[in-house]
């Protein structure tokens, strides 16, 4: 559960413009917290909670395994996908009916065009820091890494080099009632050096956001919600309900 930082200064007595100065941050950062679209990081938590007037203790967040976002690459599961792709081949080429060019054109799209595009990079998230496992941009040179000739690329990303991170909801526009393809939620992770990198939430982390998130201030990271998407979460509302109204 988040600490409502938010509720803490408005009950703490000073305006604003006081918490301001005696948090050293902008009178637009205090609004943020007061709205729930700001959290801060450990070391500015701990200056809030001292206009707390009940007692409140900073415990560090419980991580008993690795968040992952993303499928790790089983070599199992390649083949089992070439294999398919060798089917389809077949079935759309009439079984032999065809030219073998025609049944070889197929195939070799399939290996290189669709094969790759069902794979995607992956992560882990835990109290070290973020490591990405990355594949190329060549579709050759992917499909040699699903085949595990070639290694995946691999970076870790301490917290020291994180700056700070957007919560991020995207609705996605339907195409019918029967669609039910669910939105996008993201992490937009902006690192000191100004580079950014989008981590897609799987269905199933959602539920475990508001943890993550706080292993991120946790460990000195700033998090923005304009969306105000933690506070939905920790009140338990459905995401998909509150933005998209029209479908509740």
């Amino acid at each position: 559960m988040l600490i409502d930082y938010g509720e803490i200064l408005k009950t703490s007595g000073f305006s604003n413009q006081e918490l301001s100065n005696r948090l050293g941050i902008s009178i637009a950062k205090v609004e943020l917290i007061e709205n729930k679209q700001f959290y801060p990081n450990e070391s500015l938590a701990q200056k809030i909670i001292q206009f707390s007037k009940q007692k409140v203790n900073l415990t560090p967040p419980v991580v008993a395994d690795d968040f992952q976002f993303g499928q790790p690459i089983k070599l199992r599961r390649v083949i089992f996908s070439i294999i398919f792709i060798i089917f389809v081949s077949f079935l759309f080429t009439g079984f032999g009916y065809q030219p073998f060019w025609v049944f070889l054109l197929v195939l070799l799209i399939g290996l290189f065009v669709t094969l790759p595009s069902c794979f995607n990079d992956y992560w882990l998230i835990n109290r070290d820091g973020l490591k990405i496992n990355a594949f190329s941009s060549s579709s050759t040179t992917k499909l040699t890494q699903l085949l595990h000739i070639i290694p995946l690329t691999q970076r870790t990303i301490s917290y020291q080099d994180i700056d700070h991170i957007n919560v991020i909801y995207r609705t996605r526009p339907r195409t019918g009632p029967f669609d039910i393809n669910p939105d996008i939620l993201q992490l937009i992770c902006t690192l000191k050096n100004n580079q950014e990198l989008s981590i897609n939430l799987n269905v199933s982390l959602e539920k475990n956001l508001l943890t993550l998130i706080r292993v991120f201030t946790y460990q000195g990271v700033d998090v923005y919600d304009q969306q105000r998407v933690l506070l939905a979460l920790t009140k338990k509302e459905n995401l998909f309900q509150k933005f998209n109204p029209k479908f509740s």
